[in-house]
């Protein structure tokens, strides 16, 4: 088993501070965001904190014990016979749908020498795990029954108004899943090429696995990061590089649908904190069960990679989930669970990442934009433990409130259109389950948190990676700045209506638009963005 022991910020006060002083136009401190070392030096545990954790971990037998390079994790392989006597618990096994599963029975304990500087072990147990908020890819078609037509990536840069405003080039980008990512960045290759699109640099960093850098051989999730990918290049026109930071994930005959942990995915978005290469993050995925479902002993377990992420000025979308206002028990995305218990998705609940729910979009022939409405199972709600952020301040209540903006997810109406290859032995038995190359069609707002990855992007890079961290701003100049206001449409609770709502957002962007409103607005953008 692969675990991840989490580390607690240091001086996590002033860090908040910070936060706030770094987005607050006038601060001396407005946009001088810090590098991954600063960061490092000002608010990770110190080296010798870190190391007494990877010494426990070794002298209680775990093996390849790693310290993150901004030591806010300690990652380590072991069985379960050794994490039982490392953390003082029981762990039983499960039978979770025909999947076998573990989870720790009693609470966690760490010597109390550790336990000022452990935040929490991850990995212990495989009960609850993150799902894409996509569905299986369909051949691509002409156009449905109701009239609706698909979107190649590119269109989207037209769909969504880019106009002269130039490609991401000057910004990097990242995408956080699991598995095998190899045939995703093929596929993104081929479609880049034969879209007649800039080709795009692409790295895969693996975490949690039994060597450095492996990701397993599960593909099941290729058509989502390869949606999620060719999403991005589409509507930015490019960008400078793309990571998949990847959590290690196999297929065999005792995880026959992957194997995938928190302690992975955990590890690799730290990665990309840690890296600080990427100023703009997707994640289209999320545990609908984290909240009311099951809940909340795993709540908030990624919030201080991503504070750290804010204070060096990167962004975290991430989708708001694909059952509406109802997540918890809902039988498969595209449907709702149950309406006694309406709830949202962390880690979309994040008040440090940006929450993207989808529409239906309708455009004319040429893809001009004519409207969007909400699509049926968008999430949106109220977070019952995270509290609203500061930033929030035009929504009512004392809990965080999703999703902050919405882009095309229909999958049915108006999917995206994106290419995957046929490879055999990922078909058959790594799970991609793609018979034949070609182009594929699919959305959800697994679509949706790309498109406003690429579309940020687009922007960040038209400013020098100036703006950080997007939420603050979109909510202080929401009702001023030029978006697609999204007034119709529910999400089975939410109806969408003028300005924010819990349906909607603040609606999708106008690129061009927004393009000229961040030059004219300087409390958007500095011209010196970094210590």
């Amino acid at each position: 088993m692969s675990i991840t022991v989490t580390m607690k910020l240091r001086n996590e006060s002033k860090l908040d501070q910070f936060i706030k002083e770094v987005h607050r136009p006038g601060s001396a401190s407005f946009h001088k965001f810090l590098s991954a070392s600063e960061s490092t030096e000002n608010y990770a545990p110190t080296q010798q904190e870190a190391q007494a954790v990877a010494d426990h971990l070794t002298r209680a037998g775990f093996t390849n014990v790693q310290i993150a390079p901004n030591r806010m994790a300690v990652t380590a392989q072991g069985t379960v016979g050794t994490a039982r006597a490392a953390f003082h618990t029981s762990i039983g096994h499960f039978n979770v749908h025909g999947r076998d599963a573990i989870a720790n029975t009693a609470q966690v304990e760490v010597p109390a020498a550790l336990s000022g500087t452990v935040d929490r072990v991850l990995g212990l147990q495989t009960l609850h795990r993150p799902q894409v908020f996509s569905r299986t890819p369909k051949p691509a078609y002409t156009v449905n029954s109701s009239g609706g037509h698909a979107y190649y990536p590119k269109e989207f840069a037209t769909v969504y108004n880019a106009g002269s405003v130039p490609a991401a080039t000057g910004t990097s980008v990242a995408i956080v899943g699991w598995g095998t990512m190899t045939n995703s960045a093929a596929d993104l290759a081929y479609m880049t090429k034969d879209q007649g699109l800039p080709s795009i640099p692409t790295t895969i960093k693996g975490y949690g696995g039994p060597t450095a850098g492996a990701t397993g051989n599960d593909d099941s999730g290729r058509g989502e990061w390869s949606m999620d990918a060719q999403a991005i290049a589409g509507v930015s026109g490019g960008v400078k590089s793309l990571t998949f930071y990847t959590a290690y994930s196999n297929i065999d005959s005792r995880h026959p649908r992957g194997s995938a942990t928190n302690a992975g995915i955990a590890a690799a978005i730290n990665g990309a904190v840690s890296d600080n290469i990427a100023k703009v993050i997707n994640m289209s995925w999320g545990d609908t069960n984290s909240e009311v479902c099951s809940g909340t002993s795993d709540t908030a377990w990624l919030d201080s990679y991503f504070k750290l992420g804010v204070a060096q000025g990167q962004t975290f979308s991430v989708s708001s989930g694909d059952n509406g206002a109802y997540p918890c028990k809902a039988p498969t995305n595209g449907a709702y669970g149950d309406k006694t218990q309406p709830t949202v998705s962390y880690p979309a609940t994040s008040p440090y990442v940006v929450s993207v729910g989808g529409t239906t979009l309708n455009t004319t022939t040429t893809d001009s934009y004519i409207s969007e409405t909400v699509w049926p199972y968008s999430g949106g709600g109220l977070s019952k433990i995270e509290a609203k952020p500061a930033w929030q301040t035009t929504v009512s209540g004392n809990y965080r409130a999703v999703p902050d903006m919405v882009f095309d997810a229909d999958w049915n109406n108006s999917p995206i259109r994106y290419y995957m290859a046929y490879v055999p032995d990922s078909s058959t038995s790594k799970g991609s389950g793609i018979t034949q190359s070609g182009y594929y069609d699919n959305g959800g707002t697994s679509l949706a948190s790309p498109l406003f990855v690429g579309s940020w992007a687009r922007l960040e890079s038209a400013h020098g990676n100036s703006m950080g961290f997007a939420a603050p701003a979109l909510y202080a100049y929401g009702t001023t700045m030029p978006v697609h206001d999204v007034t119709s449409g529910s999400n089975g609770l939410y109806t969408a209506g003028a300005s924010w709502d819990n349906a909607a957002g603040w609606g999708s962007f106008d690129i061009s638009g927004m393009n000229t409103f961040i030059t004219n607005t300087p409390g958007f953008v500095t011209t010196s963005n970094q210590h």
